[in-house]
């Protein structure tokens, strides 16, 4: 019986994780899909929603019109600083992110295609895919 309800229990947390992510569920009026990365050892690796957690340079995936929040965390342990881009949008960060700051970009995604996100510093490890679908 504890066994059925630690499994139940986890399904529902893995379920909640990928609901949370689903490009396709409806967000509620002035609500934004939003999405937060670990900078470290030179990668971005996934935080939340569940669904990208511990994913080094994960896929983010959204439909065309949503509003989209980004959130980036700095936790290089060397004084290594970042910046971040995503390929045909006017998406970028102010300035650069030194260890220990974080940053949030907010932006709509106003065309369908496969675009890349990435740190301009350090292109070659520090680069992912930001997926635009059609509704």
């Amino acid at each position: 019986m504890r066994l059925s309800l630690t499994l139940v229990g986890f399904v529902m947390l893995v379920l909640v994780g990928v609901v949370g992510c689903n490009p396709t569920e409806p967000l509620p009026p002035g609500k934004a899909r939003e999405f937060t990365l670990i900078i470290t050892n030179m990668r971005f690796v996934g935080e939340s929603p569940l669904a990208i957690a511990g994913t080094e340079n994960p896929d983010i995936v959204v439909q065309v019109g949503d509003r989209v929040k980004i959130t980036l965390k700095n936790k290089e342990d060397q004084l290594i600083m970042h910046d971040f881009k995503i390929s045909n949008h006017d998406v970028s960060l102010s300035q650069y992110l030194r260890p220990n700051q974080s940053a949030t970009v907010e932006f709509t995604a106003q065309r369908v295609g496969e675009f890349s996100y990435y740190d301009p510093l350090n292109p070659t490890t520090m680069r992912g895919r930001f997926i635009v679908i059609g509704r």
